[in-house]
């Protein structure tokens, strides 16, 4: 009993970790709203930071340690353990050094791809190239912390490396508190304090992976035999775990670098997709956590079961949560970030975006789940050209929509984009047996949907009773009203399908000879 006592305990320590960093998060976006609003400033920041955030989400978040941990298992003795995870370390920080260095030399022409529609002589563009050559140098601490964390991981570990992100937003948050304590809201030096914190609180991450790995039985050493060979199987086994890990925020840079031509289309793209998050990463965290468990260990009576089970388990979660930001869009806006420099207009705006976006959080979900599976049953292949694809979708659908219909019409391709992922992933699975497609699957799936949308009538119908008051805590309150009225609506219809499913299948089995 106790090793599922110990998977339990981790696995619940990871998700609150990762739960109290998203809120930390959110309190984060909102700081930055207040100081920097949605406009030119907020752009630039947010195109500065395109590529550490990317960084984060494929480093930070535990993709990585899908290829190192079997590495480090996979080692006859702790000395070999160490050599591989001192390559690793190695070529993992030197390559992502490399490039922060060529990127920042290269800054101008990094913002042309990121952020094409800022003028070359304005004001945005100057400042995004400014900020962008000192946030550009997290990529290398990022690298190095992703490594000593899977170290300590290897060795059962999982507090600290888990506190990672928490540390970050809250480095960031002593930094807004700061700036407003200053009086320097919507000001350029505001951007580059903040572009600055990224580095900083890197830096921090760092030092609490390196506690967190010290002893550890792979733990890093200064001299001795280096696995180089070992080390780049774990950076080419690591590629389709993080492309798919980043395919969210990869479809974010692609519909931002089309639509940066309109002024605050960056920032408020950034925050809408921050509040897509948060359910998002925790169906990731849940498909990492039980699925790939599940797949390893088999048993399963029926091939394919398990894989339809998680996909109905994040589509219960993902579902509901897609429809309450599509119909809380905008109040959800105003109680989180209209204060200081986010003004009314920037809330209509990207309420806007945000309803658009939850249209993607379903199947976004979906696709971290059949990702996951397919890796597991060994069909990397067939993951990374879906992925790929679906980028390559984005791309064209992004431009299609985004250039002359605007950013909301173009935020619709990562919804669409993300589709393909699951259908094909869906016949990759379905075609070798590894997913279980039945009428229960089905009907299951659609009760779920109905549960979702008679919860979405029930909140809709619950705010247009009950106006929406002026900004502060009457707003709040309204919100908060809402949220659990939704949370009980939905929870009260699924325990009656399943009080309903118990009954049947009673009397199915009372009626049997």
């Amino acid at each position: 009993m106790s090793a599922p006592r110990s998977v339990i305990a981790r696995t619940s320590t990871v998700t609150a970790a990762t739960l109290g960093s998203r809120l930390l998060g959110f309190a984060r976006d909102m700081g930055t709203a207040a100081v920097l609003g949605v406009g030119p400033l907020a752009d630039a920041l947010m195109a500065a930071l395109s590529l550490p955030l990317l960084a984060r989400r494929l480093l930070a978040d535990g993709a990585f340690n899908a290829a190192l941990l079997p590495e480090l298992a996979a080692a006859r003795d702790a000395g070999e353990a160490r050599a591989v995870a001192t390559a690793a370390f190695a070529l993992l920080s030197l390559l992502l050094l490399v490039l922060a260095v060529i990127g920042a030399l290269a800054m101008p022409i990094v913002m042309l791809v990121l952020a094409p529609g800022f003028s070359e002589e304005g004001a945005r563009a100057a400042l995004a190239v400014e900020c962008g050559r000192v946030a550009i140098f997290y990529l290398p601490l990022a690298g190095a912390a992703a490594v000593l964390g899977g170290i300590a991981n290897a060795a059962h570990r999982v507090l600290l490396p888990a506190l990672g992100p928490l540390l970050a937003n809250a480095v960031a948050l002593l930094a807004i508190a700061y700036l407003l304590l200053e009086g320097w809201v919507e000001t350029p030096h505001a951007a580059r304090v903040m572009a600055a914190v990224a580095v900083v609180s890197g830096i921090a991450q760092l030092i609490l992976m390196a506690i967190a790995a010290r002893g550890a039985p792979a733990r890093l050493r200064l001299a001795g035999g280096f696995a180089f060979g070992a080390a780049r199987r774990v950076l080419r086994a690591s590629a389709p775990a993080l492309l798919f890990a980043g395919l969210p925020q990869f479809r974010l840079l692609i519909v931002a670098a089309v639509v940066s031509s309109v002024p605050g289309a960056v920032s408020a793209l950034n925050y809408a997709q921050r509040l897509i998050d948060l359910p998002l990463g925790l169906v990731g965290a849940s498909a990492g956590a039980v699925l790939v468990p599940l797949l390893t260990a088999g048993g399963s009576a029926r091939p394919g079961t398990e894989t339809a089970k998680a996909a109905l388990a994040a589509l219960a979660f993902a579902l509901p949560a897609a429809v309450g930001l599509l119909v809380l869009a905008e109040p959800i806006i105003q109680v989180l970030y209209q204060r200081g420099s986010f003004s009314a207009q920037d809330v209509e705006t990207t309420a806007l975006l945000l309803a658009v976006l939850a249209f993607a959080l379903p199947t976004q979900g979906l696709e971290k789940v059949l990702c996951a599976a397919a890796m597991s049953h060994g069909l990397t292949r067939e993951a990374e050209r879906a992925g790929l694809v679906s980028l390559a979708n984005a791309v064209a659908l992004a431009l299609g929509l985004g250039i002359g219909l605007g950013p909301v019409v173009g935020a619709s391709a990562v919804a669409i984009s993300s589709l393909y992922a699951v259908v094909r992933l869906t016949l990759v699975l379905w075609s070798a047996g590894h997913l279980a497609l039945d009428r229960a699957v089905f009907h299951a799936a659609g009760n779920l949907l109905l549960a979702s949308l008679v919860m979405g009538a029930v909140v809709g119908g619950l705010a247009w009773l009950w106006p929406a008051p002026p900004q502060g805590l009457g707003a709040a309150l309204r919100l908060a009203v809402l949220v659990v009225a939704g949370i009980a609506t939905y929870g009260g219809l699924w325990l009656l399908q399943r009080r309903w499913l118990r009954a049947r299948a009673a009397h199915d089995d009372g009626g049997r000879p």
